[in-house]
């Protein structure tokens, strides 16, 4: 996966380079900077590296959180740019136990209705390639690309029982699931779709769907770990206002 990622990576960036010195030559460009805002539908793929734990594992839905932060982008007037980003975003994951999975016992105890979740805190870096159709007011766009992802908070865990339940006991105590054990770091592809409207001359107002899938685990992932995988999964309600801070004028072929 990593390799992927570095060559994915490094495509993108060469495409980018050649691509943007053709265009250069023959149309409009502007770089705009603006805003974002939304909200993160995540959840953490959990995989044990022994089948005898897998009951340990409860039903998982997606943790809905908060993003925001900053964007750049610049834009060769002929369907093709790349944007820039640095985001603060929430992730993580909730789990309930219930017999709808076969058991709900664990270590003879019953963990019937019990319900935990942990918030994870991030720095996130999307490098996207910028794609879009349309007229000048209103454009379809599409954003793919990269990204990098650094752990800021990694939150307590959040029950639906007292603190001092003997429930909670009920998990061994080297899951890593409970523990400060994690990787600070996390990589993997960003890809999403939507619309940008242009407001006057300068300011667009874009609405975009994003999906994230992460190629790193939260937690060692060696044979003689817990997990086999344990990777981010997120879905996203982006808002974007941007400005127009710099156009360049059209050249044409010859022309000083």
């Amino acid at each position: 996966m990593r390799r992927l990622f570095l060559t994915l990576t490094f495509s993108l960036v060469a495409c980018l380079v050649t691509y943007g010195q053709l265009l250069r030559r023959d149309f409009e460009q502007s770089v705009s900077f603006g805003v974002n805002g939304g909200l993160n539908f995540s959840k953490v793929s959990f995989l044990h590296n022994t089948t005898d734990r897998l009951f340990e594992l409860g039903d998982q839905s997606f943790d809905m959180a908060t993003r925001w932060g900053f964007t750049a982008r610049y834009v060769h007037r002929n369907h093709f740019g790349v944007q820039l980003e640095a985001n603060y975003a929430q992730a993580g994951w909730k789990e309930k136990f219930h017999e709808d999975l076969g058991v709900a016992m664990v270590n003879g105890i019953d963990l019937q209705d019990v319900s935990l979740g942990r918030r994870l805190d991030y720095i996130d870096v999307p490098i996207l390639a910028h794609i879009y159709f349309g007229q000048r007011r209103l454009k379809f766009i599409v954003n793919l690309g990269p990204e990098l992802r650094f752990l800021m908070n990694y939150h307590d865990v959040k029950w639906n029982i007292p603190e001092n339940d003997l429930r909670k006991e009920a998990f061994k105590l080297d899951d890593p699931r409970f523990m400060e054990d994690y990787k600070s770091m996390d990589y993997g592809l960003c890809g999403g779709g939507g619309f940008d409207v242009m407001i006057g001359s300068r300011f667009h107002l874009l609405a975009e769907f994003r999906y994230s899938y992460g190629f790193g685990d939260l937690y060692n992932n060696k044979k003689s770990d817990v997990f086999q995988r344990s990777n981010n999964q997120m879905f996203g309600v982006v808002v974007t206002a941007l400005f127009d801070a710099i156009k360049f004028k059209e050249r044409k072929d010859g022309e000083k």
